[in-house]
C-alpha cells in the first residue's frame, strides 16, 4: 500500500503546483487532491456508506465529508481551499465541534497539503486536542515513506482494526498521567510524601527534600525549586547570571505542537535524562539541550511534524547508520548541537534514537573526549 500512496502523494502535490498557481478554489482542491488521497487510503468515494459529501450536522450545517465504517460516521474531515491557511481557530473549532456535538470521535482539517487529526472528546482545550499534522509537501524533502506511514493512520483499514483509536488513546492517556503526577509533585499530599519515603527506605529523607525531588523527576523546573533558593522569593526565578546564556520555558517549545509529538518529546526528555545525575537540561530559543558537565551529548528541536535530534556523535564513526532518518550535518547550519541528525517521527524510532543518544552520553563521559 505504501508505494501506491507514495505514487498518489507525489501526483497529488504536482496537480498542487498547478492548482495553486490558478487560484485553486475549495471545490478543485477537493476533485483534485483531497479525493484522490481518500481512494488511495482506501475509502471507496463512490460508496455511500464509506463516504458522504455534505454531510448535515445538527444545526443542519453541511460538513464536507463524512467518513463511515458499517455506514455509521467514523471521522469527519472538513476541507479549505489549497491557499487557506489552517491556523485560522474559526476552523479549528467549526471542524472539532460538528464532529463532537455527532459523537464523532475523530476529525480531520485539511487543504488538500495539510492534514490535522483532533480527538474531539479529550478534556483539554480546542487547539490541544490535535493529535498529528501531515505536510504532504515533506515527501519532496526525502520523507515520502514517512508521509505515508502518517496517512495510513487515517486509512479506512487503520479505523477498522482500531490503529488511530489505540494511539490517540495512549498518547492524550500518558498525557493526562504525566499532568497529574506532575500537579502532585508541585504540591504532594501527605500521604504522598509518606508513601514515597517509607518506599524509599534508609537513611531517612526529610518531607522538604522528597518533595524537591519529586519536582526535579517530574520536571516542575530543573534543580532546585524556586522556594529553596537562597535569596529567591517562591515563585519568582532567579536572575540569569552576567554572560549567560537566556533560558526559555518548556512551553516555550512545546506549546501548540501535535499532542504526538510532545508525547515523542516527553519520552525522549525523560529517557536523556535518566541517563545519569551529571545530566542536566537547558532550554534555548530554537532547542533544548542535553549536557553532562559542559558538554552537550544531544539536542532537540520540536516541530510539528517531527522532532529534530542533534547528536554529539562523530557520522563518519556511527554504526547502523539509517539513511532514511539520519544526516551527517558536518558542513550544513542548524541551530542544535551535534554533528549527527536523526528525524524522529514515530514511536516505533525511539529504541533506535535511544541507543544514539545512550552512545553519545558514553562517549562524552569517557576521559579524552
Amino acid at each position: 500500500m505504501s508505494m501506491s500512496l507514495e505514487g498518489t502523494v507525489e501526483k497529488i502535490l504536482s496537480t498542487a503546483d498547478k492548482l495553486k498557481s490558478s487560484g485553486g478554489n475549495e471545490a478543485n482542491t477537493k476533485a483534485l487532491l483531497i479525493e484522490p488521497l481518500l481512494s488511495a487510503l482506501g475509502w471507496d468515494t463512490a460508496d455511500l456508506d464509506q463516504v458522504e459529501r455534505e454531510y448535515r450536522v445538527f444545526d443542519g450545517t453541511a460538513l464536507d465529508y463524512a467518513l463511515k465504517i458499517d455506514a455509521a460516521p467514523s471521522l469527519f474531515l472538513e476541507a479549505k481551499a489549497i491557499g487557506k491557511k489552517l491556523d485560522d481557530k474559526s476552523f479549528v473549532s467549526q471542524t472539532v465541534n460538528y464532529a463532537n456535538n455527532e459523537g464523532v470521535v475523530w476529525c480531520v482539517l485539511t487543504n488538500g497539503i495539510n492534514y490535522r487529526v483532533y480527538k474531539t472528546n479529550e478534556p483539554v482545550g480546542m487547539e490541544e486536542k490535535l493529535l498529528f499534522e501531515i505536510d504532504l509537501g515533506e515527501a519532496r524533502n526525502g520523507a515520502s515513506a514517512e508521509v505515508a506511514h502518517s496517512l495510513d493512520l487515517i486509512s479506512r483499514g487503520a479505523l477498522v482494526n482500531g490503529k488511530l483509536e489505540a494511539w490517540g488513546d495512549q498518547v492524550f492517556t500518558d498525557k493526562r498521567i504525566r499532568s497529574a503526577l506532575v500537579s502532585l509533585a508541585g504540591s504532594p499530599p501527605p500521604g504522598l510524601i509518606s508513601m514515597v519515603d517509607e518506599i524509599a527506605g534508609k537513611p531517612e529523607i526529610s518531607p522538604e527534600r522528597i518533595q524537591q525531588s519529586l519536582a526535579r523527576i517530574l520536571d516542575i523546573g530543573d534543580g532546585p525549586t524556586p522556594s529553596v533558593q537562597k535569596g529567591v522569593p517562591a515563585g519568582t526565578q532567579a536572575p540569569t547570571r552576567a554572560g549567560a546564556k537566556k533560558e526559555f520555558s518548556l512551553d516555550h517549545h512545546v506549546a501548540g505542537k501535535p499532542a504526538a509529538m510532545v508525547d515523542l518529546f516527553e519520552q525522549i526528555d525523560e529517557f536523556g535524562r535518566s541517563l545519569g545525575a551529571d545530566v542536566s537540561r537547558r532550554m534555548r530559543k530554537q532547542y533544548v539541550g542535553y549536557f553532562t558537565g559542559k558538554r552537550s551529548f544531544f539536542t532537540v528541536e520540536i516541530q510539528r511534524q517531527r522532532l529534530i535530534v542533534y547528536l554529539g556523535l562523530d557520522p563518519s564513526a556511527v554504526s547502523h547508520w539509517n539513511e532514511k532518518a539520519m544526516r551527517d550535518v558536518r558542513k550544513i547550519g542548524h541551530f542544535g548541537m551535534g554533528d549527527t541528525e536523526f528525524s524522529l517521527r514515530a514511536p516505533s524510532q525511539l529504541d533506535e534514537v535511544k541507543g544514539l543518544i545512550r552512545q553519545a552520553h558514553a562517549q562524552k563521559m569517557s576521559p579524552g573526549s
